[in-house]
């Protein structure tokens, strides 16, 4: 079983990297494997329609995360609440995934924000994303408030709330390994391979 982790934010150091290596490292402690696209450390170049013609020349960095993203079973989306939204290089992500990347894999959304806000990238996410992707999206998801707070050490609880919000994920991540082990007989089912609408409506 292959996880794919990605973390939204461009900031170096973020919170939201932070988050994913929480979930990378528990992830590992579970003997998973785990890929982690930090958009942070590994900037994709933004869509433009030259991607039509030559997707697999498009970006280098791309063609190594697409390859990844399409070995992987399920995918945890993580994103901070940037103004109200996801951040611009998170979308691209799902504007260049067009080729089996996230489709039909179950995906968890980990939302980070500073404060008690949070709500708004989950909304965003589960509107925007999933149509010609393909991604599914579990019912569960995480919002981590008032993240500079919690999980500043892996190994070690520093008080109730993060106590809690590892409990949270930790859950919500098992949760979603359940579902991929049942999406996997999903993706090989011949009604799907056969791929008939490609765009989702």
């Amino acid at each position: 079983m292959k996880f794919a982790i990605i973390s939204g934010s461009t900031r170096k150091n973020s919170q939201s990297s932070k988050v994913a290596r929480y979930v990378k490292f528990y992830l590992e402690s579970q003997q998973q494997d785990t890929y982690f696209l930090n958009l942070a450390e590994q900037p994709i170049k933004h869509w433009n329609e030259t991607f039509w013609n030559d997707y697999e020349n498009f970006d280098p960095i791309w063609n190594i995360a697409r390859k990844e993203l399409q070995t992987s079973d399920a995918i945890i989306v993580i994103s901070p609440e940037w103004n109200g939204m996801c951040p611009p290089a998170l979308k691209n992500v799902f504007q260049l995934a067009t080729k089996g990347e996230f489709a039909n894999k179950p995906a968890l959304i980990i939302s980070v924000s500073a404060s008690t806000n949070g709500v708004y990238p989950i909304a965003e996410l589960r509107l925007n994303t999933y149509k010609n992707t393909y991604i599914c999206y579990i019912p569960q998801h995480v919002i981590v408030r008032n993240v500079n707070k919690v999980l500043n050490s892996f190994e070690n609880s520093e008080s109730e709330e993060d106590t809690s919000i590892r409990k949270r994920i930790i859950y919500s991540v098992q949760l979603l390994k359940v579902y991929a082990e049942a999406f996997t007989n999903i993706r090989k089912n011949d009604i799907v391979l056969s791929n008939t609408y490609p765009y989702g409506m």
